[in-house]
């Protein structure tokens, strides 16, 4: 009799282990997404703490104007979308592509147009084509 306990014992225990094992993989997986996310939202934070320290958001990209597009056939407003992309940073690279804010000119070259300012300094102007990446900088 404690044979046949021994085995189921042991069968549960084995059992056990594995979905501990399975679950634990997947805790793995996805704790190393969240400590991206996590490291990210930190770094945005002691950037925003450092401006408010500062009397204001000095170093911050803030997006005036952004237009992708062909001015001969179309051009859509990217500017909500590329604000939100820089955030609290001082320096952004955007992918220029139709995912700022759809295609206005199906079939013909684009670019995007953006009228930028660090803070309250006075505003700069950056192009780029499609496909290329748009480096924006308070620096």
């Amino acid at each position: 009799m404690s044979i046949v306990f021994s085995k189921k014992f042991i069968f549960k225990s084995l059992a056990l282990a594995a979905v501990l094992g399975a679950v634990s993989g997947v805790a793995c997986a996805q704790s190393a997404e969240f400590r991206l996310g996590y490291d990210q939202g930190y770094r945005d934070g002691v950037e925003s703490q450092e401006h408010r320290d500062h009397g204001g958001p000095a170093g911050r990209i803030i997006i005036e104007e952004a237009r992708y597009g062909s001015r001969e056939v179309g051009v859509c407003n990217a500017r909500d979308t590329i604000q939100q992309m820089v955030g609290w940073r001082r320096h952004a690279d955007i992918r220029v592509g139709n995912e700022l804010c759809g295609d206005p000119a199906k079939g013909y070259e684009k670019h995007l147009h953006v009228r930028y300012r660090c803070g309250d300094s006075p505003s700069a102007e950056a192009e780029a084509p499609e496909n290329a990446v748009l480096e924006l900088s308070c620096r």
